[in-house]
This record gives structure tokens, sequence and C-alpha cells, in this order.
């Protein structure tokens, strides 16, 4: 065939011609109004049921990520015990005044020396950040001069393994990092897992406890094994120290920071995000890091699940005390001269709060179990009968 004849086979029996047909396909009239807002509403609906799934998987994705950072934490923790026989203290802490602080330094500011997260450094790939730090001081300063500061940058480390992605804050750094005028020695990177210590809150600053028979007891070696934690000050737990089950203790658990906002106890004090930094030694001091808008409220990384309510003593009975549930509320503190929801387990999940337990699991408790379970899944001796909990 021709070009010709082509062509005019193209055209069609009514004789149209190419480019004509194809002007009357792309002929077509105009949305009216009524067909638009119809589009758009669809397109609503649509969005609406889409983005209720949206958030959902990405809540899901950040709760794994979570998950992920405990199972990190707890192969640290085994690679640890591997190496040294047990696991590591959440607290080295030292003797009242053995040695006395230097000059000019404060005997809350030495009692202590390191948490547990500066020991695990080397378990969790920050062997270079544990090869800075000289162990023979504080974790604040040598033993010698209170001006020496060279630990509080240090200490500002950010360790993406203990955050939590699901947390909400507007940074990673508390407090001075030693250098120029400062307003408080605190200087920190928060943390979103912390140690368990039990069934009962271990002391540290004198108090009522002090009039017990045989004082108060403020190590782990010295507290009831069957209220006690996996941690504490100087603890050497063991796996064969889990009496009541590797699968049935959890040894962490999430403590998220930035959740509860905490006005002080004195006129003046600023109201402020309450964060628990990983390499804060003090353990149960709490205080504002400034009075701006970056003050910081710290506490030490460590939970319980029931206080021992001072003055009781710690050889009370079984039951003594006041729980500690997961979760506490309100968040928004008022001025009140009141720290128990400081020491709870919390976390930015709803309806619970991950664990790790001492067989590597990582278990999402909901915080509406029954407190004496959680309190019983918090020690490693006391013996509990656990029932109706599933993992």
């Amino acid at each position: 065939m021709n070009s010709k004849h082509a062509a005019t086979a193209f055209a069609g029996r009514n004789g149209s011609r190419p480019s004509a047909m194809i002007a009357r396909l792309w002929s077509r009239s105009a949305f009216t109004l009524l067909e638009l807002l119809v589009v758009m509403a669809v397109i609503g609906i649509l969005v609406a049921l889409l983005l209720p799934a949206v958030q959902a998987t990405r809540a899901r994705a950040r709760r794994l990520q979570c998950t992920n950072h405990l199972k990190q934490l707890g192969i640290a923790l085994h690679n640890y015990m591997d190496t040294h026989g047990c696991f590591p203290p959440s607290v080295v802490r030292q003797r009242d005044g053995d040695p006395q602080p230097p000059p000019g330094g404060s005997l809350l500011q030495y009692r202590s020396h390191w948490t547990g997260f500066h020991l695990l450094l080397p378990f969790i790939e920050q062997k270079n950040l544990y090869d800075q730090y000289d162990f023979t001081g504080t974790w604040l300063s040598s033993m010698s001069d209170v001006n020496d500061r060279r630990v509080w940058k240090l200490n500002q480390t950010t360790i993406p393994v203990l955050l939590c992605p699901s947390t909400p804050r507007s940074g990673t750094t508390i407090g001075s990092d030693g250098t120029g005028p400062t307003t408080h020695w605190m200087g920190g990177s928060p943390t979103d897992y912390s140690f368990s210590h039990g069934a009962d809150f271990i002391r540290a600053l004198p108090g009522p406890g002090e009039q017990c028979p045989g004082g108060l007891r403020h190590y782990w070696q010295q507290w009831p094994q069957q209220r006690r934690g996996a941690f504490g000050y100087n603890s050497t737990c063991r796996i064969t120290d889990i009496k009541d089950g590797a699968s049935q203790t959890f040894l962490m658990g999430e403590k998220a920071g930035s959740l509860l906002r905490y006005g002080g106890w004195r006129p003046g004090d600023p109201t402020a995000p309450v964060e628990y930094p990983w390499a804060m030694a003090a353990v149960i001091y709490f205080a504002a890091t400034g009075t701006g808008d970056d003050a910081h409220w710290v506490v030490g990384p460590f939970a319980v699940t029931r206080d021992i309510k001072l003055p009781d003593c710690p050889d009370a009975p079984p039951g003594a005390g006041v729980p500690y549930p997961m979760n506490p509320h309100p968040r928004n503190l008022p001025r009140i001269p009141l720290e128990r929801p400081f020491y709870s387990f919390q976390s930015a999940h709803p309806q619970g709060v991950a664990f790790l337990f001492a067989d590597g699991a990582v278990h999402f408790l909901s915080d509406s179990m029954d407190q004496a379970t959680f309190e019983a899944l918090s020690t490693i001796g006391g013996s509990e009968v656990i029932s109706g909990v599933e993992f």
C-alpha cells in the first residue's frame, strides 16, 4: 500500500482527517463545580481513613525500634556478665566521706561515682567514649579538684541506643558542658531506659529511716532479697541470684524522659520537663539545671515498683510502703515536695511499657496489669506465684 492509500485508510469511512480526529478525542468539557466538590470530598474521606493507619504504622515502627534497643541492652548486660562474672551495678557508690570531698566539693556531689551505663559503654559500641573517662575520679570531677570538669562534656554524649524514638523532646543536651559560668553542676544526655531496683526504694539521703533498728540499708547486698531487684548501689547480681527465674524477672524497663513536667517545691523554681541522664550518678537527687527555657529537672536512671514509705524501716514486712504503678498521672506535677512519680517506669507508647527480662526477651506489659504481679516481676527472690501474665 502506497502512502496515499495508507492516509486514506487511516482517515476512516467518513473521510475525517487524522488531525481532526485527535482534536475531537482531546476536546472534553471541564469539571463542574459539583463534580469538583464530590472529588474533593472523596479525597478527604480517603485521607481521613488512611491517616490513622499511617500513624499506627509509624507508632508500631517506633515501638519495634524501642524493643530492639532494649534487646541490644540485654545483649550488652549478658556480655558484661560473661566478662566480669555479674551484671554491672546500677550505681557505683562510695561510702560517705571516704575519701573526703575536695575543698569546695559537697558530700552529695562526691558520694556516687558512676552509673551502670558508664560501665556498659564498651558493650554498646562506645569503647572510644569509655576510654576517655578516668574511673579513679567521679562522674563530676577528679577526687582532688572540684573545678576539674572534663567529664561533663563526655556525660553529654548522645547515645542512640539509650533513646526511645517515641519520646517527645526538644533536644538531647542537658545542663552545662563545664565550660564558662554555670548555675548547676549537672551536665548530661538523657536515656529512656532505667535499671530495676525492684519493689523497694533504696534511699541514699539521711532521713527518718536512719532511726530504724540497724540503720538504713543503702547497699544492694544489705537489702531484703524478697524485695530486691537485679540492680542497686554496688550490686553484683548474677543469673544464679535470680531465684524467681530469668523469664519471670525484668532487669530494665522504659522510663521515658520529658513526659513529666515539674514545678519544684520552692517559690521561684522553674516548671520544666523531667529527664533521666544516663550518666547521672546522684541517684535520688533531683534539681533544676537552670531557670530558663532550657531548664530540666534531673533524676538518676533507675526505677522501682514500690517504696518502703519512710519512716517505715527497710526490714518492714512485705506489703509495706507505697506502690509505684506504671505511667504515673498527672504528668504535669504541681509545686509539691513529691518525688514519687520520678521513679516509676513510664513510656511514650500507649497503654503500657516495654521491659527487658533476664532471659533476654523484651515484653510489653500493660499499665493496667495487677500491681502485685508487676511488683513480683521486678524482684529477683520474692518466690511469688505469678499467674495470668501473657507475654
